[in-house]
């Protein structure tokens, strides 16, 4: 459940941001909504290939699963809610762990944050992702701007937050998240003594 939620709630999230925003410049700018349809309709296409991996785990059906999405993954995600119009800066995705479990914590913590960040702060001027490594530490920060000028907040259920908190648990860690300025601030520490950076 856990997995199915952090699949479809990023992914719709970023299509619903994309779709209001090929709305938005249907008449001024056309090739903005061009792109924004295009860029909707992939990743449709994408969530639809990850909620089939994931009901494939669910049905234990035996088909061959892809790779579990990981840090190398994160630039990605990123570039998807940018198209969804939010200004996303990064810092440290280059000296990521490579250990596959913490990478897919790593991922999907980004990956809830920056969809709260699309639910939370619409028309935020901009959000941050950095990744630190020090020893016997991976430290993930999202923060957003708040939202822009006349952005609609959409309530949220705290599942994501609920699920991040499980994630960082198993490596015995610490989500932070609250109120940072005008904004919204996800900080995750997990121990770790694998790979040094």
């Amino acid at each position: 459940a856990r997995e199915m939620h952090d699949v479809v709630a990023h992914s719709v999230s970023v299509m619903v941001a994309l779709a209001d925003g090929a709305a938005a410049a249907l008449d001024r700018a056309p090739d903005r909504s061009r792109a924004a349809l295009g860029e909707l309709s992939e990743t449709g296409r994408t969530a639809l290939a990850d909620m089939r991996r994931v009901l494939g785990m669910l049905d234990g059906d035996g088909a061959p699963l892809g790779p579990q999405p990981g840090c190398p993954d994160i630039g990605e995600l990123v570039d998807r809610v940018r198209a969804a119009g939010v200004p996303v800066t990064t810092t440290g995705l280059d000296s990521l762990p490579t250990d596959a479990a913490l990478e897919l914590t790593v991922h999907r913590v980004v990956q809830e944050a920056l969809t709260n960040v699309l639910r939370h702060a619409p028309g935020t001027p901009g959000a941050t992702v950095e990744v630190r490594r020090t020893p016997g530490v991976v430290a993930v920060e999202v923060v957003d701007r708040g939202p822009g000028p006349g952005g609609v907040t959409r309530p949220g259920s705290g599942r994501g937050l609920v699920g991040m908190r499980e994630r960082a648990s198993v490596y015995g860690g610490d989500v932070d998240a609250g109120p940072h300025g005008p904004g919204w601030r996800v900080r995750v520490t997990l121990p770790w003594e694998g790979d040094q950076a």
